[in-house]
């Protein structure tokens, strides 16, 4: 006897079974008797109990069994993985796999994802969730395989503007896929997104992009010199932010720009490689009144811990120094090394294929406080983002909640920073800072310093890879004018760069 008993071929008439359902429903009191009954209820019935029971199954951690109901479902609903999907189903199917990652149903999710992926091969939001996912699983190799051949196949997307907002014209925005990723990270509620690891900085806050038509394309090894995205655009966004994490993705795009870019842009490649924290201590300390520790590169792969820390040695460093592996951010891998066994034991445990040696500038203050300040430049002009104060000696903005709070005088130093940086750090400090958009040559980047007892603008690093977001404005209510001005100034300078070209 067949599972669903049809009453003709074309399924236009409800079966026997539909109407058994449709009673149970209204006698339970959750149909009302008055409502049609549809065609294939009792299917639609069945693969919702389906899918209900795969993900209590997974909610206790029953992944296997889970796996097997949920895709027994999926063949049912006609979405059998592996095979693609109707286009009137891909997005009711896009909707199921971003509620599966989301609550932290892995391997459901990556079923789902991986019958999109093959509907829709050249689309990079769902090729870049179900890389994260595998990564969450533990399968880097088909994370990597996944993108590297869509990148390959697939560089360019497009996204029209929206159909509601007045169009401002047409971006082309640039990104790179060298040592980049793509991850699970888990939101304050619990719940799981999926962002990108390193490199770039986030649009999110930045700009409306409503308003224009957008070109994405990924640069991938040397894709986009052999594979030239011909379209017409107003202004290339180059988003590509650290020279260390996607230095071949820098050079192709250089190289690409050189050949055929005549327009404006915003961060030309050539000048975000110049920003490496080697180099910046190569050119920052040719410039009266800045001063940028002493830092040095030393590569890793394949050299001992014993030759590094000779290396180190012979390299003119003492103890204590700042330790990093090259290419991470947010102090993940950041260490003081005050002793050789300090040093001999993180040498021991890198991963990276570099790692950077920086000489420590002490810079408390006489109560031993430490000071971190901030600014973008954006366009040419300065505009404060924070001033941080810990006991610490590497600041950062988590101290807000705890340290910061307990001192009023901290919080009322910040908001007289955030109006008026000049009468906080000096005039002639702050016209001195004014000249680094001139000398980085790029329209947004981002720099921390402090200032020393001799008036030496000490700066702790500068690039374009620095996240603009409102989560200190949760806790801090005072700082959101000043953080929508940062908006506001990119914003414009996008539309005026634009309306220009």
């Amino acid at each position: 006897m067949a599972l669903f008993d049809k009453s003709d071929s074309d399924n236009k008439t409800p079966s026997a079974l539909d109407l058994e359902v449709a009673a149970a429903f209204i006698e339970m009191g959750t149909r009302d008797d008055s409502t049609p009954v549809k065609p294939g209820l009792a299917k639609e019935t069945l693969i919702s109990l389906l899918y209900q029971q795969a993900d209590m199954l997974a909610k206790s951690g029953q992944e296997k069994q889970s796996s097997t109901l949920f895709e027994f479902a999926m063949h049912l609903s006609g979405n059998n993985p592996g095979n693609a999907v109707t286009e009137e189903g891909f997005a009711h199917l896009e909707q199921q796999a971003r509620y599966l990652m989301g609550n932290g149903r892995f391997l459901l999710a990556a079923k789902v994802y991986e019958t999109l992926v093959k509907t829709a091969p050249g689309n990079h939001s769902t090729h870049q969730d179900l890389a994260a996912i595998y990564l969450k699983l533990n399968r880097q190799k088909d994370a990597q395989s996944l993108l590297t051949d869509l990148y390959n196949t697939h560089p360019l997307e497009f996204v029209a503007a929206d159909a509601g907002a007045v169009k401002k014209g047409t971006l082309l925005r640039v990104s790179g896929y060298d040592k980049t990723y793509f991850k699970i990270g888990a939101r304050a509620n619990g719940t799981f997104r999926r962002y990108r690891r390193g490199g770039h900085f986030m649009l999110t806050h930045l700009l409306d992009t409503d308003p224009y038509d957008i070109f994405s394309y990924t640069v991938s090894a040397d894709n986009i010199n052999q594979n030239n995205p011909d379209v017409q655009y107003g202004l290339l966004l180059n988003t590509i932010a650290d020279a260390d994490i996607e230095f071949r993705s820098l050079k192709s795009l250089e190289t690409y720009v050189k050949k055929h870019v005549k327009g404006p842009i915003i961060n030309h490649p050539s000048n975000v490689l110049k920003t490496t924290r080697d180099n910046n201590y190569l050119r920052l300390n040719k410039v009266g009144g800045i001063r940028f520790p002493k830092t040095e590169r030393f590569s890793t792969e394949g050299i001992t811990a014993q030759t590094i820390a000779d290396d180190i040695k012979t390299a003119g460093f003492t103890f204590p120094f700042i330790i990093r592996e090259t290419g991470t951010h947010t102090a993940v891998t950041t260490e003081l090394i005050s002793k050789q066994t300090e040093l001999e034991m993180y040498l021991n445990n890198i991963s990276g294929e570099s790692l950077y040696i920086i000489e420590f500038i002490e810079n408390a203050s006489p109560e031993g406080h430490y000071t971190k300040m901030r600014f973008f430049a954006i366009d040419g002009q300065l505009y404060p983002v924070v001033r941080h104060v810990d006991e610490v000696w590497n600041v950062h903005g988590g101290n807000r909640k705890t340290f910061m709070k307990n001192h009023d005088w901290m919080v009322e130093k910040e908001k007289q920073f955030l109006k008026n940086p000049a009468s906080v750090i000096g005039a002639e400090t702050y016209a001195l800072l004014q000249t680094l958009p001139d000398i980085i040559g790029l329209e947004f980047f981002g720099f921390d310093f402090t200032l020393l007892d001799n008036g030496e603008i000490l700066i702790f690093e500068l690039n374009p890879a620095m996240r603009h977001s409102f989560n200190h404005a949760e806790n801090s209510p005072y700082m959101r004018p000043h953080l929508e001005a940062i908006s506001a100034a990119f914003q414009t300078m996008i539309d005026q760069k634009v309306s220009r070209a």
